[in-house]
């Protein structure tokens, strides 16, 4: 019985030196800085279109990221800021203004085939924030959006 006990606390021990010690260790970077910049600075976006950016992409696809409690925590953290890094390299919509015009006609394409084809936001992610989860009409209206905003840097 002893020996199970001194199992279980060296068990209990090593979780809690690993999980302090992951949660030190950011392997992807320091992604927490976060950028106040206006999320699709430059674009012509309405009210409504721009709230489901910032409720349903922001939180991987800016700088804006609101960092819940067990992202702070390793593996977990690990996890998530895996997803955040390759979300931002993607699109970093808090850096709209560096991208050329030929990598926001990219980018708009990709939110519109993202828009249609329900690929984003991922189903794992909206199961844990499910009001990040958009409805047809939160899906029509990105599609529509980056039309319009490919057409107009078109134009420029």
């Amino acid at each position: 019985m002893r020996t199970h006990r001194k199992v279980f606390l060296g068990l209990g021990l090593a979780v809690l030196a690993f999980t302090a010690l992951g949660s030190v260790v950011h392997p992807f970077g320091d992604l927490r800085q976060q950028n106040e910049t206006a999320l699709l600075e430059g674009a012509v976006i309405d009210p409504q279109t721009l709230h489901i950016f910032e409720r349903s992409c922001a939180n991987c696809h800016s700088e804006r990221v609101q960092w819940p409690w067990y992202s702070h925590v390793a593996p977990a953290s690990w996890m998530i800021e895996r997803d955040v890094s390759a979300a931002r390299t993607r699109m970093n919509l808090s850096r709209w203004t560096t991208y050329s015009a030929q990598e926001r006609e990219i980018i708009l394409s990709a939110i519109g085939a993202a828009a249609k084809t329900n690929i984003m936001p991922p189903r794992r992610y909206t199961l844990i924030h499910q009001d990040a989860a958009l409805s047809e009409s939160d899906r029509a209206r990105l599609y529509e959006w980056s039309r319009a905003e490919r057409h107009r840097n078109r134009k420029q």
